[in-house]
């Protein structure tokens, strides 16, 4: 018998693949600037929009004063690192707001599950409460879930715009420990991609942890997950 009673998934790349969502939305955005789309270019918006959110997650982001609300706070957070990587477009706060609008929109549009998601969350929801914990933005999260029909699996969506904090921040998971049914860590999984947002958010939070990792890529030193798998089934197994 499992000693877990609630399984927290993280979204993009663990459920979904992220990367058909955002080349989509990219493409989109490319074409309303005007400019022409290339792999090169996307795989350096990739790595830019990585950089920026690693940035925020690890608590080196400058926020101005001025800014006082949640929402103000991820309009501007959002609409910022498109005036910076698209700098010699010189956009302006409005134009880049615009911008980020649409291709918050784009991610939901074009979604792949990745193999057998579905599968296996319909063979679990019997048994666990099952949470979705994610750094994306909240409607490009529940398109995603209702695309790829896996948003009846699916008991509660946490997302850090909705907190103004990102995994593995401690306010984030304060946040999504009020949103889940059981209030005993111990009986909790989370099942992440990222070693430095899920992995290290549950070391950091006293919540168990397990690893997709699908590309068997290195477990680095400082981190410690619960348990590790490279193929969404082999958590049934696990549990």
């Amino acid at each position: 018998m499992s000693k877990y009673e609630t399984l927290i998934f993280d979204l993009d790349d663990t459920l979904i693949d992220n990367n058909q969502s955002i080349k989509f939305a990219f493409k989109i955005i490319i074409d309303k600037l005007g400019l022409s789309y290339s792999e090169e270019l996307f795989l350096k918006w990739k790595k830019f929009d990585n950089a920026y959110w690693h940035t925020w997650e690890s608590g080196k982001m400058f926020i101005p004063d001025w800014i006082n609300t949640l929402e103000d706070k991820i309009t501007y957070l959002r609409t910022t690192r498109f005036m910076l990587f698209f700098q010699s477009l010189k956009l302006d706060f409005n134009m880049a707001f615009n911008i980020n609008k649409l291709y918050c929109e784009m991610l939901g549009v074009n979604v792949v599950e990745i193999e057998n998601a579905q599968r296996l969350l319909q063979a679990l929801k019997s048994k666990y409460e099952i949470i979705i914990a994610t750094n994306g933005p909240k409607e490009a999260a529940v398109n995603k879930l209702e695309k790829a029909k896996l948003r009846s699996y699916i008991s509660a969506i946490v997302c850090s715009e909705e907190i103004g904090f990102s995994k593995p921040m401690k306010e984030f998971f304060t946040f999504l420990y009020h949103k889940i049914e059981n209030k005993d860590k111990s009986k909790m999984l989370l099942i992440g991609d990222s070693l430095t947002t899920d992995i290290l958010g549950g070391m950091n939070n006293g919540i168990d942890t397990c690893w997709f990792n699908p590309n068997n890529n290195p477990l680095l030193e400082q981190y410690s997950p619960t348990m590790t798998i490279n193929k969404l089934l082999q958590l049934q197994k696990k549990l």
